[in-house]
């Protein structure tokens, strides 16, 4: 499985020692997996999108996720996401 580090603000960590706090303790490791997991999806489709219109390449979309290339290629497919940007839309130099 890839590793992927990731900052975390400090208000998450406090809201996750209110819910250990709150007698939720068994919630809190899912909580911040399941926020983790939203952030990493949300830079992946932003990074998605500079890649699809040739404003990085395949390399630079991997290194900002941390990921290695097959890996990317790995969670691209995962996601029925092409692993080209081959035709993809032209990128416009502004100004």
């Amino acid at each position: 499985m890839p590793r992927v580090v990731v900052s975390v603000k400090e208000e998450i960590l406090e809201a996750a020692q209110r819910r250990k706090a709150a007698g939720l303790a068994e919630d809190v490791a899912q909580f911040l997996a399941d926020l983790i997991n939203l952030g990493f999806e949300h830079r992946l489709h932003e990074l998605y999108k500079q890649f699809e219109s040739g404003g990085i390449s395949l390399g630079k979309f991997a290194a900002e996720l941390g990921l290695g290339v097959r890996d990317l290629y790995e969670a691209l497919e995962q996601r029925n996401l092409p692993t080209s940007n081959i035709g993809g839309k032209p990128v416009v130099a502004s100004g």
